[in-house]
């Protein structure tokens, strides 16, 4: 299993894909907007300095929009089936931050799908504020748990 991670914070999101043929000059400097890593079978990718969703938001930035449109392209080399799994701070009641969770990966979803990922081959979850990438207490805001993590499945 490849797995992607996007988070929307100024320091994470993990992603799973491969080759690398992303014009990057699509981004400030032509730099990549992540860093990879290899694990086993799998290539996690973090990308640096983002923020993909303001707090208690859906609207992904344009910014974003082409960082996962770059994803896309990772995905659609890797084939197999795209789940995306949003999540959210702890700021807000648990309900709102599932409702807010789901718009998130569906957000995401858009993208994908609008960058050539068949609707079929997209799963989308959301799991509120469970999950926390950074523990904290209730009515915290941290970007780096407002995210959503891209998991490509091959098979």
């Amino acid at each position: 299993m490849l797995r992607i991670a996007v988070v929307s914070a100024a320091s994470a999101m993990l992603l799973a894909g491969c080759a690398d043929t992303t014009d990057y000059n699509t981004f400030p400097d032509g730099q990549r907007p992540w860093r990879e890593t290899r694990v086993g079978h799998e290539v996690d990718y973090e990308v640096l300095d983002q923020v993909l969703f303001r707090n208690d938001s859906a609207d992904l930035s344009e910014h974003a929009e082409r960082v996962i449109a770059a994803l896309a392209d990772e995905a659609k080399r890797q084939g197999g089936t795209v789940v995306v799994d949003g999540y959210t701070d702890t700021t807000g009641t648990p309900e709102h931050n599932l409702e807010l969770s789901h718009a998130r990966a569906d957000a995401v979803a858009e993208v994908l799908a609008r960058e050539g990922i068949r609707d079929r081959a997209i799963e989308t979850h959301g799991f509120g504020e469970t999950h926390l990438a950074v523990p904290t207490p209730d009515e915290t805001v941290e970007p780096l748990n407002r995210r959503v993590v891209i998991r490509v499945i091959q098979g």
